[in-house]
Order: structure tokens, then C-alpha cells, then sequence
């Protein structure tokens, strides 16, 4: 049975007995033989038997495969002969020869070592000097020749992975200021294709939500990704890409045993693949970027797989980018429109908890309150309309800042009237004596708008101009209503209508409290009661108080 002795230096000979008519090579773990080098590429070289004969091919390894010294891309291999791969010798013998064997301890060619030109052209001198004994001119010639060939396949690298480092470059200044999702990911298609030469492609995202990986751009797919067939080529390749965070790479999906029973193989006659996975840092695969070209082109190589390697790395980072812009302006749209019923304060705990913005109700006890103009309607009659607007609009932007200086709700403007909730979303423990507060400050800022006005608009009128405010807490329903698009937060429930009816019998200048919220706040304000009010819709008559002001130790804790 054919066998490899395997040596490295300090290291103790491995005996790998060859059952298989096909044998790979490489650093890479799925490899028959495995050879820990860093000289020897993750798929280094194949040894494949044919007939009575054995062939050692090179897979477009980095380094180079050597056979008795010399470096080779397929020969035959015949029992005795010394393999190189890296800088790793491998004898090739027959089992029954072993002991017969003498095995080299180091390589013919030290890799990653250069050879000194100039020592050796003096070696040959001296040989042809001296003569050529039992030909070591022609032995070191042959050395030279290698040694110029590593020179010249070692030059080609560098400028390719100059060209390449120039091209990520250049990638890297389009793709990192787009911040387009969709833009985004057709950029990275057509350049990926273009740079490749590739026929096909597509870029898949991992979708959390149900763990399926979604295709965002294709091109010349035909009609296989949509809907995108389990069995297919596409699907298969692209699960074994994201879940093994591993490149796949065929140069002939038509002969690969993977690959070759797949219908769209055969419909579209695919040759090689490559599909790599896009890895972020944060979120690790994130998806796969898939190429393929049909076997009547060139297949992809070593260099294409390294190149597309370094362009999803950068991409990957692109796409999270977008993702994290996209993820940000969404959630600015969502705050712009709490900061219009909510204080900052607000706004930040509902953002920070999860879930904070979802649709739903739940029960709470919460105190309202309603605040509406009186003699505004009269007023209008005697201004101009524009002077009217901008006076409502001075006045429903006080009142606003009034509670969330309390850190209530701005529930929503009904004409002149102002609702807000203290209590929800988020609670506080004296959310009552908040309600009274505000209505307090709401009371004192009307008696300063209304100096602003009569300084800055000389209008007399503006005098007529007083507010009635009511407030009641109780049990009501709060939550989201509509859709993630245009959601509002309200409440709902009969302590919403009796504390708006509260504030209709109230008169100017008066803010009544039902006796509710009154039990909860008594020991920290000055109030006044007034007999029972028999309200619409309300089937007892409510006790309620008039607030006048805060007593001592309510004031030096006013915010």
C-alpha cells in the first residue's frame, strides 16, 4: 500500500498509510492529510492515483509544490521520491519498504529563507573549476533555476497583492460613506463582479427574526431565488457558508460530489464558486456574498478567494454600518415623535427598554388632567387671526413645558385644550401631587404670557385671556394606538371623562381636583372645598376641591 513518511524538523516521522484513490493535502482541518506549517496552504497539493501510476498536483498553493527539489504544478510520483510542501518533507514508499527508507531530515529548499545569489553563482565557479563531480553543477543549476523561479512566482505576489491592497483601497473609499442599505449591497454586488469577472452572484442577510437567510441583490440568477429553492445550489452552498463562517469554493461544481446532483448545476452549468461569509465583529455572520461562473470560463483562483476574503471583510463592516445608520434614523423618527407627548426624560427610559415603543394597552392608575382656555373664542374676535395663532401657539408651548418639567404626558391638544397624563408611560410615586404642580405652574404662566403679550403685541384684549384647569386619578387603560408608523399614547377609561368634565365647570382662573386625587396630595397644598358637582355622564355628584397654592414643604420640593 503506498505510503507517506512525513518529517519536520524536531518533529518524529508520521506514517500515513494512502487508501484512497484521491488524497488531499493542506493546512486546512477537511483535508486527508493534515501538515501544520504555516508555509503550507489551507489546500496545499492532491495525490491522485491513476491506474498504475501516481500524479501529484499542485492546488495554487502560495509557496509552491516540490518533487525531488523541483518545483512542479503535476507529475508523477514514483515510490522514493521526496514531496516538499512548505517546508515540510514527505517521503513517498511502499508499506512493505519501510525500513529500507532513509528519510530526510530537512528540506531541499528552505521556504521563507532566500537563496544567496551570489554564493551560489560562486559555488558553480568553483565547480566548473574543479570539474563536475557526479554532477553537481548540473544539481546546483537546478537549485539556481528553482530558486529564480520562487524569485519570480514571489514577485508576481507582490505585485498582486499590490494591486489588490490598491484596489480594497479604492473599494474601501466608495463603500464606507454609503449609507443606503439598498445602495449599498448593489454597489458591493457589481464591484465584487466586476473586479472577479464573475457571471453570476447574489448577497444573502441572516434574518433573526426567523432564522433564514433572505437574498437582498442578485444578478443573473434567473428564477431559482424566487422564491429561493431549498434544494437549491444557491441555498446549499450559502447555509454551509453561514453556519460554518467558512468560504466555499468549488473550481467545478459540475464534478463536485457536493454539488454536481443540484439542479441548478446542471440547468446553468456551474463551474467555480466561491461564497464567503460576512462576519461582523458585533454580530458575527451576518450573511454570505455568493460569485459562480459556468465551466466554459476560467475558474476562480487562490488569489480570487484571498481578494474576495479581504472585500466581504470590509463589506461586512459597511453593511453593519448601514444597518446601525438605518437602525438610527428609525429610531430618531420614533423620538422626534415622543418628544412631542413626552418630557426628554420620558422619551429616554421608553427608548432604552425593550419593546418600549409597541403597540398595546395596560392597565394603570395614572392622574389626568385638562387644561382649556377661557374667553379665547372672544378674544379672537377682536385680533387678527395671525396675532390669534401665534398667541395659541405661545400658549399650548408653556403649558407643554409645564409638564414635562414634571415629567408628565403630553397626551394631545384638542383645539385650545390641553390633556396630560402623569402617571404613564412611565409611573412615579407622587404622580398626583406632579398633576397639581403643573397645574400651578400652568396657572402662573398664563399671568406671564399674558404680560409678554401685552408688551410685545400691544393688545389690550389679552386680559379677558384665563384658563380652567380639572384633575382626577384613577384607573384607566394606557398604551400605543394605530400602527408602528404613526402611533399615538393615550388613555382611556371614565377617569379620563370626569377629569375633563372637572375642568368644564371650572371657571376662570380655577383649578378643582375631585377628592381622589385631593386624599393623595391634602397634606402638601392649599385648597378649598366646594359642594358636590353633579357631572354629565358621571352617575354620583364628585366632592371636589379648589387648589390655590402649595404649603411650605411642597414648595421646596417644586421642580
Amino acid at each position: 500500500m503506498p505510503t507517506f513518511l512525513i518529517h519536520r524538523p524536531d518533529d518524529e516521522t508520521q506514517v500515513i498509510k494512502l487508501n484512497k484513490e484521491t488524497v488531499t493535502i493542506g493546512r486546512r482541518d477537511d483535508n486527508d492529510v493534515v501538515i501544520d506549517d504555516v508555509f503550507v496552504s489551507r489546500k496545499h497539493a492532491e495525490l491522485s492515483r491513476k491506474g498504475e501510476r501516481y500524479m501529484i498536483k499542485d492546488c495554487k498553493s502560495r509557496y509552491g509544490t516540490f518533487l525531488n527539489g523541483s518545483t512542479i504544478d503535476e507529475a508523477e510520483v514514483n515510490y522514493g521520491d521526496e514531496i516538499q510542501l512548505g517546508n515540510t518533507v514527505i517521503t513517498f514508499v511502499d508499506e512493505e519498504r519501510l525500513n529500507q527508507v532513509t528519510l530526510r531530515k530537512t528540506p531541499t529548499r528552505k521556504v521563507g529563507a532566500p537563496l544567496d545569489l551570489i554564493e551560489k553563482l560562486d559555488q558553480i565557479k568553483k565547480q566548473v573549476t574543479e570539474g563536475d563531480p557526479q554532477g553537481a553543477i548540473l544539481r546546483s543549476l537546478n537549485e539556481l533555476n528553482t530558486g529564480f523561479a520562487i524569485y519570480e512566482k514571489k514577485l508576481s505576489e507582490a505585485e498582486r497583492s499590490k494591486e489588490v491592497a490598491s484596489t480594497l483601497c479604492e473599494v474601501g473609499k466608495i463603500i464606507n460613506f454609503v449609507f443606503d442599505l439598498n445602495v449599498l449591497l448593489n454597489l458591493l454586488m457589481d464591484l465584487a463582479l466586476k473586479i472577479l469577472q464573475a457571471r453570476r452572484g447574489f448577497i444573502m442577510l441572516h434574518d433573526p427574526t426567523g432564522h433564514t437567510l433572505r437574498v437582498k441583490v442578485a444578478r443573473n440568477m434567473g428564477g431559482d431565488l424566487e422564491p429561493l429553492k431549498p434544494t437549491g445550489i444557491s441555498q446549499t452552498i450559502a447555509w454551509q457558508a453561514f453556519s460554518t463562517s467558512q468560504v466555499v469554493n468549488t473550481d467545478d461544481a459540475t464534478q463536485d460530489d457536493r454539488f454536481k446532483a443540484q439542479e441548478s448545476v446542471i440547468s446553468y452549468a456551474i463551474g467555480s464558486v466561491i461564497c464567503v461569509p460576512l462576519v461582523s465583529k458585533d454580530q458575527g455572520t451576518i450573511g454570505v456574498m455568493y460569485l459562480d461562473n459556468p465551466v466554459t470560463q476560467k475558474p476562480f483562483s487562490g488569489n480570487d478567494i484571498e481578494f474576495m476574503q479581504s472585500f466581504v471583510s470590509q463589506a461586512a463592516i459597511a453593511i453593519e454600518n448601514a444597518q446601525l445608520y438605518e437602525k438610527i434614523k428609525e429610531e430618531e423618527k420614533i423620538r422626534e415623535r415622543l418628544q412631542r407627548f413626552f418630557s426628554p426624560s420620558v422619551v429616554k427610559k421608553i427608548m432604552s427598554e425593550e419593546g418600549g415603543v409597541a403597540l398595546g394597552g395596560e392597565n394603570r392608575i395614572a392622574t389626568i388632567l385638562f387644561c382649556d382656555i377661557r374667553g379665547y373664542t372672544s378674544l379672537v374676535e377682536k385680533i387678527d387671526s395671525h396675532i390669534a395663532v401665534q398667541i395659541l401657539n405661545d400658549f399650548l408651548s408653556s403649558m407643554s413645558e409645564e409638564v414635562f418639567i414634571h415629567e408628565g404626558t403630553l397626551d394631545k391638544y384638542i383645539g385650545d385644550c390641553v390633556m396630560a397624563i402623569f402617571g404613564a408611560p412611565v409611573a412615579h410615586p407622587d404622580d398626583p401631587l406632579r398633576a397639581v404642580k403643573a397645574a400651578l405652574g400652568m396657572k402662573s404662566r398664563v399671568q406671564q404670557l399674558k404680560q409678554q403679550w401685552h408688551e410685545k403685541l400691544d393688545i389690550a384684549e389679552v386680559e379677558t385671556f384665563d384658563i380652567g384647569i380639572g384633575v382626577h386619578t384613577g384607573e384607566v387603560i394606557a398604551g400605543n394606538v394605530g400602527n408602528i408608523k404613526r402611533m399615538e399614547y393615550t388613555v382611556v377609561s371614565t377617569a379620563v371623562n370626569l377629569a375633563s368634565r372637572l375642568e368644564g365647570v371650572a371657571e376662570r382662573g380655577q383649578i378643582l381636583i375631585s377628592h381622589v386625587t385631593y386624599d393623595q396630595v391634602k397634606e402638601f397644598i392649599e385648597t378649598r372645598k366646594l359642594p358636590p358637582v353633579s357631572l354629565k355622564n358621571i352617575s354620583k355628584p364628585v366632592q371636589i376641591y379648589e387648589v390655590s397654592d402649595l404649603k411650605q414643604q411642597a414648595v421646596s420640593t417644586k421642580q
